[in-house]
């Protein structure tokens, strides 16, 4: 950074105490049912501070120089309000003093069961994205809800749109929130933050906010709302935050996950009027298992019982317990390989998880990939396989006798079987994950190769000798191996999930990745894209 820019950016993070003092100011208001009766207990927030109303519905406190909205926590017994379809619990914060809100109880009261859709990694980047996920994403989770005996919530995980450096998509953020209406998807959507969604500019001025790291993510908020929430449904209190803290301020691509201070300080407050026995979902954007403050975020969560957090940001199926026990799944992206195939760099297909919950506890869950059924959680190769295309190809090393099985959404609490000619030969061996340093098949790689066959040797993204190599070989920590005892036998392949549900797979993929085939779309009228491979 050159001297005129840090003066620049000194300039951009102080602002006059003019502007300071007249944004330090008395937040009220009145919180009452379409009856006009006040409600009390409602959580009211700035996203620095957390009251309650009284009994006379009534709320104040001082809102903080840099908060945006004020917002509420929505209640279990009250519909999730909606705007032009868009979750809208907040209002923006201005001179005035005084932001009254009117909830709409719900019918039949508190949902005793309800489904979440968690999409990750939406990222388009132009135009051609957004018809994509428009024909398939979108079309997929309409027509898939409709299945459902419950009623049904969506979450994005963070990166709805891409921005990098002086490259801004932001402007593409509008369309993916008109994609995402009620109406358009068959449910309400509420959003989280990513690094790709942020309007990045280091030294745009903003007179309204002494921080700079807030202002890239204010068009996000102008879009969508709060970037630090919670909202409730059912026994469940789910909370959305921001994690992505830049490191210098006019460089987009150095960030890391962290929650600030502020951030953990709210949060205490959220969570401080939430009672023991719910069950916490927690959501955000870089998986929290590498923050570098994990341990402050962890003990708060600590207290609850039933706790779970859902990540995005790597554009892989991985699950990782932390050490005092909470689970972490960390989420494919619903954009694969940034819509370049149909799959992201672990093999996983692009798709969405389906998180059903009953009472304060989860009851099901399972990975949708886009485009098939919803048994499709498995795809199996013979060991000896060659996939790839006009870029590369990748001989696998494993001999003809070996199968390979990549379990999509497999965790600790899987059991993955085999068998023989329908005889039973045991439970199938989990192989180590492999991570950059694995750039090529050897005996000991655990990755997706005919996953990477088509992203690097058919499409040529990431393909030897290139500088993003390792976005499109990613680690797979859910790949399995067995060896046969008879070669020439018929194999089954059974994964059985903690929620009992149960999962084969016959079919082994064994041509080219470059080999046209047919997909089951969700939509009767789909893009069409060349050199697809055989997806099943």
């Amino acid at each position: 950074m050159n001297v005129k820019s840090i003066i620049l950016a000194f300039l951009i993070v102080t602002c006059p105490t003019a502007t300071i003092n007249a944004r330090t100011m008395e937040v009220k208001g009145t919180v009452t049912d379409t009856q006009g009766r006040p409600l009390q207990g409602i959580v009211i927030s700035d996203g620095y501070s957390c009251v309650q109303t009284d009994s006379k519905g009534h709320y104040r406190f001082t809102r903080h120089e840099a908060a945006y909205y004020v917002h509420y926590s929505i209640p279990a017994e009250y519909e999730v309000p909606l705007r032009y379809g868009t979750p809208t619990f907040f209002k923006k914060l201005d001179r005035d003093s005084v932001y009254n809100f009117v909830l709409i109880p719900k019918k039949k009261g508190a949902d005793k069961e309800f489904s979440i859709f968690f999409m990750a990694d939406p990222q388009c980047q132009n135009i051609r994205h957004v018809r994509r996920f428009h024909c398939e994403t979108v079309a997929d989770i309409k027509k898939f809800a409709k299945k459902t005996r419950t009623p049904n919530y969506g979450i994005t995980l963070g990166d709805i749109g891409y921005t990098e450096g002086e490259f801004n998509t932001t402007y593409i953020l509008p369309l993916m929130k008109e994609e995402m209406r009620e109406e358009n998807i068959g449910m309400p959507v509420f959003q989280t933050n990513g690094n790709h969604d942020q309007l990045y500019n280091g030294l745009a001025l903003d007179e309204q906010n002494p921080n700079a790291m807030i202002r890239f993510k204010r068009m996000f908020e102008d879009l969508f709302g709060p970037i630090n929430y919670s909202w409730n449904r059912g026994s469940a209190h789910i909370i959305s935050m921001d994690n992505v803290m830049y490191d210098v301020l006019n460089t987009a691509s150095k960030y890391h996950g962290e929650l600030s201070e502020e951030q953990i300080n709210w949060l205490r407050k959220d969570l401080s009027f939430v009672p023991k026995d719910k069950l916490i979902i927690f959501c955000c954007h870089i998986p929290v298992y590498s923050m570098k403050n994990k341990k402050a975020l962890l003990a708060l969560l600590a207290g609850f019982e039933n706790r779970v957090i859902f990540s995005g940001h790597i554009h892989t199926n991985t699950f990782y317990r932390h050490e005092d026990g909470t689970k972490e799944y960390n989420l494919a992206a619903a954009s694969g390989c940034w819509w370049w195939s149909r799959c992201n760099g672990d093999g996983t297909p692009n798709g969405y998880k389906v998180v059903t919950v009953s009472g304060n506890k989860i009851i099901n869950q399972f990975w949708k990939s886009t485009g098939f059924d919803k048994n499709f959680q498995i795809r199996m190769y013979h060991g000896n396989s060659r996939f790839g295309g006009p870029y590369e190809e990748c001989q696998l090393p494993f001999g003809k006798d070996i199968v390979l099985a990549n379990v999509f959404a497999w965790d600790e609490e899987w059991k993955v079987e085999v068998y023989e000619n329908n005889q039973y030969k045991g439970m199938m061996d989990r192989m180590t994950p492999t991570h950059k340093e694995d750039q090529h098949p050897s005996l000991k790689s655990s990755k997706d190769w005919w996953a990477i066959g088509y992203n690097t040797g058919v499409v040529g993204r990431g393909h030897i000798g290139t500088s993003n190599r390792n976005s499109y070989i990613n680690s797979c920590t859910h790949m399995f191996m067995y060896k046969m005892s008879d070669p020439h036998a018929k194999i089954r392949i059974v994964a059985t999930d903690p929620y009992g549900n149960k999962y084969q797979q016959t079919n082994f993929i064994d041509t080219d990745a470059f080999q046209p085939g047919n997909t089951v779309y969700a939509d009767d009228t789909p893009p069409v894209y060349p050199d697809d491979p055989v997806w099943k």
